[in-house]
């Protein structure tokens, strides 16, 4: 099942495809003196960064399915 904090990095991804529909994004404007559209895509690439680091951060990990895992490796070698 999957967390509902991997929908953070729905909202980056939905501000990527909205751009060419928002009018205050594509159009002859200057933000901080360069295009619109380029400033809106390096805000949501780092929003995209800020997104996954969410999701990496409340994303439960757990150590003891490693654990495991390695035991059964580990036990397997020693059997063949």
């Amino acid at each position: 099942m999957r967390s509902p904090h991997v929908l953070w990095a729905v909202v980056p991804v939905a501000a990527f495809l909205s751009t060419p529909f928002l009018p205050f994004v594509n159009g002859p404007h200057l933000w901080f003196g360069i295009p619109s559209v380029l400033a809106w895509c390096l805000l949501w690439t780092a929003g995209t960064t800020a997104a996954l680091v969410l999701v990496e951060h409340f994303t439960h990990h757990t150590d003891d399915d490693e654990n495991d895992r390695e035991a059964n490796d580990s036990h397997e070698e020693a059997v063949a």
